[in-house]
């Protein structure tokens, strides 16, 4: 080394990383870097001894900082390893570049500085493990086993060898990008029947996170003008996993007449729950809250809406319920004497008529045994800490239930008492779901509004996958949804001819006579259930949905937690009062 010359050694800039055991290997994953930067600022001021806590990834985990693990902060999940990395591995028969762990990784940077200031290099640095790292010039290191000198190592058939890299810009990952900082909007996701949510089998938890990401690649995509001028952030969406805590905590809960109270009071302490701890972890937020049901899911928010009271905090029995609200559903010749046949209590609560609380949960029991209503249990509707801003029901048998019920019509001026607004999206192949716009028009066929194609990507169906297995698999899930269902009702469907057809029924109606149609109403009253709006969405077929409908009926009712074009839907309706624009849209 010339005396003149000056060498330049600047310290490795780290990076953080967690542990994800998305298979047997598990797999490390980088933090974005905002959150990588406000690891390393609090790695650079925590003192010995001391915890530092530090929220990440849309602040959905928590970094304990000297126990370097990673804990979710909504959801039940183990605990991950987190590591500051320097240095990184990778043998022959790795994807990804592997973090040194932190110990290993100062011996090498200290090595790699020596070498650097006396510009001396094929440096040999043993690690713990009995592993000699060979830096053999500044941008060259190699690991090799067992050598005894770099002699040796040069003279060895090393093909096999592993790479390594300081510093990772160096090792071609790809580096996260954070989530904005602002929620503008939060959405609860109820899950219906067990703990599989999608044709994956994947838990709600999973599900939320997919729908999540698209929700950020679609506005990055389609709010450009709305993202540089700084008016849109994000929408939050959190699970909520309510057949954990139910199954976990509760004995008989199939055959037991409170079976229904259960549920109500599960779902909604979790969701008063979530909506508490999501305040305190974002004390600015000025945004509403939105709900979104799956399934049965929807069922039990559709209940638990309609049974709310404008301005209360605690619970109310169905007689409570009655004053100062107005009437449910309009009474119809056919139901009467129904306990589903609603009449209401004068908006003052001074002239009490006969009341019937409509109730779309209740189980199958003795109707001698209870005193509310024919046929019904007593329940006492949990209230929610907040006013729900919109209601999404993804392939929801709510309409069916309604008339099961005995519900022949809904009454126009009827809307949820503390929520906005109600949609109904399915996919026309979907044997779960039915539409809910002919309960409030009987008399007039107005097609469902058709969602447009905007994604440039579909669902890729594995068909390497045992078809046999996973439509035996789905018929079970269906044939539940609706057993499940069928214990949420009090009395058995009558006779009768319903009013209302399923979504696959009316898909092939529509075939022959008229398309679906744009959101115009065309004069017909869709009532107040969404302000006058329209309630029924319909996704589009695929090509490929159509050559075999009978498999793709079963799957349809899975397909919504990976439908871009029902993401797309909801953040244009959340963000339509704030004038977000949406660009690049098929007319």
């Amino acid at each position: 080394m010339d005396q003149g010359s000056v060498v330049s050694y600047e310290p490795v800039q780290p990076h953080w990383l967690y542990y994800d055991h998305v298979d047997s290997d598990g797999l490390w994953v980088p933090f974005s870097q905002y959150d990588s930067n406000n690891l390393n600022d609090a790695f650079n001021r925590v003192t010995e001894g001391q915890e530092e806590v530090v929220a990440t990834e849309g602040a959905h985990y928590d970094v304990l900082l000297t126990e370097r693990i990673r804990r979710a902060a909504y959801w039940k999940e183990e605990p991950t390893s987190v590591r500051r990395g320097t240095w990184f591995y990778k043998g022959a028969n790795d994807h990804h570049y592997i973090p040194y762990p932190e110990s290993f990784s100062e011996r090498l940077e200290l090595a790699f500085m020596e070498a650097m200031l006396q510009d001396q290099w094929r440096k040999t640095v043993e690690l713990p493990t009995g592993e000699v790292v060979i830096l053999h010039n500044p941008k060259l290191a190699t690991p090799w086993p067992s050598v005894t000198s770099v002699d040796d190592w040069a003279s060895t058939d090393h093909k096999n060898a592993c790479s390594v890299k300081r510093g990772m810009e160096n090792t071609g990952a790809e580096i996260p990008q954070g989530q904005p900082e602002t929620v503008d909007h939060l959405v609860f996701m109820v899950h219906g029947i067990g703990p599989a949510c999608d044709f994956r089998f994947r838990t709600i938890i999973s599900c939320a996170s997919s729908f999540r990401h698209a929700a950020r690649e679609l506005v990055e995509t389609h709010c450009r003008a709305a993202r540089a001028g700084g008016r849109v952030g994000r929408v939050e969406f959190l699970p909520v996993d309510w057949h954990t805590p139910l199954h976990g905590n509760a004995t008989g809960v199939d055959n037991s007449p409170t079976y229904c109270q259960i549920i109500l009071d599960t779902v909604a302490t979790e969701l008063n729950r979530l909506h508490g701890l999501f305040c305190s972890r974002h004390p600015d937020f000025q945004g509403q809250v939105s709900l979104v049901g799956h399934s049965l899911g929807s069922l039990i928010l559709f209940d638990l809406l309609t049974n709310q009271v404008i301005g209360s905090g605690h619970p109310h029995s169905p007689e409570d319920l009655g004053r100062g609200v107005t009437a449910i559903l309009a009474p119809s010749p056919q139901s009467s004497g129904l306990s589903a046949t609603v009449s209401s209590m004068s908006s003052d609560g001074n002239q009490p008529t006969k009341f019937h609380r409509m109730r779309l949960i209740s189980s199958s029991v003795d109707n001698d045994s209870y005193d509310i209503g024919v046929g019904q249990v007593s329940i006492r509707y949990p209230q929610l800490s907040f006013n729900p801003y919109m209601l999404f029901a993804l392939g929801s048998p709510i309409g069916m239930f309604l008339t099961v019920r005995g519900l022949r019509h809904i009454d126009p001026d009827y809307s949820l008492p503390t929520c906005k607004g109600f949609y109904n999206i399915y996919h026309p192949l979907d044997p779960v779901a039915y539409r809910v716009e002919p309960l409030i028009e009987p008399n007039t066929f107005m097609p469902p509004v058709l969602i447009p194609h905007i994604i440039t990507k579909r669902i890729n169906l594995n068909f390497g996958q045992s078809v046999a297995r996973l439509t035996t698999d789905l018929q079970h899930k269906m044939a539940s949804v609706l057993l499940y269902a069928w214990q949420y009702l009090s009395r058995r469907p009558s006779g009768r001819k319903l009013s209302i057809q399923s979504s696959s029924a009316l898909q092939q109606q529509e075939s022959s006579t008229v398309p679906a149609q744009s959101e115009r109403t065309n004069g017909i009253s869709t009532g107040m259930l969404n302000r006058g709006r329209r309630i029924d969405y319909v996704l589009q077929q695929t090509t490929m949905e159509s050559i075999n409908e009978y498999l793709f009926a079963i799957q349809s009712h899975l397909c919504y937690w990976e439908s871009e074009d029902t993401v797309l839907l909801l953040l244009k309706e959340i963000y339509e009062e704030s004038d977000i624009v949406f660009e690049d849209l098929p007319s």
